[in-house]
């Protein structure tokens, strides 16, 4: 099931009906933000949901969240078939990777190329990249790059969200602690390797915000999907500056 090495963990078969557990095993930290390993697409089977602080015992904010559709379809490894499964657990970086063949019901084929790293030098920033590339498909591709908050709604609720033209944040309360989290996301756009300036659509709910970004696609042509994400808290932080921190931590690292 899994290949345990000094310094990494692999998984080289899809095992769906074990995902939940092997998500486990596979958690991932950097001595502030620690993770398992639940896929950053939408994924409608059994997985763990869970980002933590140091210190909090509750999960917090969703930090991975990325939604990848198509024009009549939407990418879920649940659904879709797996052809092709690859998964890397760096333990002394903190590095997580995955490289994906999957077939929709409609039978467009995808390949991912994933990579999400906790920063050593930044404890509370996190650095995800997303590639999706075409094997069979022509049409658009929209992937939203979002925060997802409340998965347990008697802990956590919204303060306030801001969604500006670069970068968005949401500020949420944590009970029944009195703690407070702020999380912080900016995101870059690639299509076979040049920057995308289309503007995006801002998503902003109660507890999802983010970016909407939709490109047509050929076969063999990638998009690319940088987001990078900054949380801090009130029981580490001054709670009257959070929101200004967690800004600054996200733009100047």
């Amino acid at each position: 099931m899994l290949k345990f090495n000094n310094w990494t963990i692999e998984q080289t078969d899809w095992l769906p009906n074990e995902e939940k557990e092997i998500e486990q095993q596979l958690t991932f930290s950097n001595g502030y933000l620690c993770q398992t390993a639940h896929f950053e697409e939408h994924y409608s089977g059994e997985q763990r949901l869970c980002t933590y602080i140091k210190g909090i015992e509750t999960s917090i904010i969703n930090l991975s969240s990325i939604s990848v559709r198509l024009h009549d379809e939407r990418l879920d490894l649940h659904e879709w078939q797996v052809e092709k499964f690859y998964r890397c657990l760096h333990k002394n970086e903190p590095l997580l990777e995955r490289q994906v063949t999957a077939i929709s019901p409609k039978g467009h084929i995808l390949e991912l190329d994933v990579q999400r790293r906790l920063m050593e030098d930044n404890k509370g920033v996190m650095q995800l990249s997303y590639k999706v590339r075409s094997v069979n498909y022509t049409g658009p591709i929209t992937m939203l790059a979002i925060l997802r908050g409340g998965e347990d709604a008697d802990k956590w609720y919204s303060l306030l969200n801001h969604v500006g033209d670069n970068i968005c944040w949401t500020w949420a309360q944590m009970e029944p602690m009195n703690l407070q989290i702020c999380c912080a996301m900016n995101y870059q756009m690639y299509k076979n390797n040049l920057l995308v300036s289309k503007r995006p659509i801002k998503v902003e709910k109660q507890k999802v915000i983010g970016y909407s970004l939709t490109q047509s696609i050929l076969p063999g042509e990638t998009l690319l999907l940088k987001k990078n994400v900054a949380v801090l808290d009130s029981l580490h932080n001054d709670k009257d500056s959070l929101i200004e921190n967690t800004v600054q931590c996200l733009t100047n690292w």
